[in-house]
């Protein structure tokens, strides 16, 4: 005996994403520039990665190794062509080697807008590298993808992250409990609008 079939269920498909645009040259200003991580990047992102900082305020892996870096630069490249973040370098205008990184993930929910997630190499700390960085990229996440906002979710302890973000523009906007490392913890918001 034939079972009876169902109909089968529209369901709607996730929208096709594009890869995210970002210029030949990078983004850039006077002092920085953001660009595609590369292979000969490894070991500067895997030494940056190191520090002890990075790693108690980032979901960054401790200790950080040079496969981390390899496997993070080949999922950048992959995220991107997937239109699902951006994650760039920070390269001080006229050196190659990166000093930090910065990140554009998009969410569609409740309506189309970013989360920003960088970190900075020890030795270029307090250069006004990040928040340089942080707003370039902000400024194209707005402009180029039509965000509603953009937002950075710091620890209310990380002083130095906090002052980073509001020197890029970003003010608070609220506080919420975010998984961080297994456990929930409280973040503080902090949004640039469009």
């Amino acid at each position: 005996m034939r079972r009876p079939t169902r109909p089968p269920t529209s369901r709607p498909r996730p929208a096709e994403r594009s890869p995210l645009a970002l210029p030949a040259r990078g983004l850039r200003d006077a002092a920085v520039r953001l660009r595609v991580p590369r292979e000969t990047d490894a070991h500067a992102i895997a030494e940056g990665c190191s520090d002890a900082e990075i790693a108690r305020w980032t979901k960054v892996p401790s200790p950080y190794t040079l496969e981390d870096a390899r496997a993070w630069i080949a999922a950048a490249e992959l995220q991107r062509r997937n239109g699902n973040e951006l994650q760039l370098v920070i390269a001080q205008v006229g050196e190659k080697r990166p000093v930090g990184s910065a990140a554009l993930r998009l969410h569609a929910d409740p309506e189309p807008h970013g989360e920003i997630g960088y970190w900075v190499a020890a030795g270029a700390r307090r250069a006004g590298v990040g928040g340089r960085a942080v707003r370039l990229l902000a400024r194209h996440g707005l402009q180029a993808f039509g965000l509603a906002w953009i937002e950075i979710a710091v620890s209310p302890h990380n002083e130095a992250s906090r002052a980073l973000a509001r020197s890029a523009g970003f003010e608070a906007y609220t506080v919420e409990l975010r998984e961080f490392k297994g456990r929930m913890e409280e973040f503080e918001l902090l949004r640039l609008t469009g």
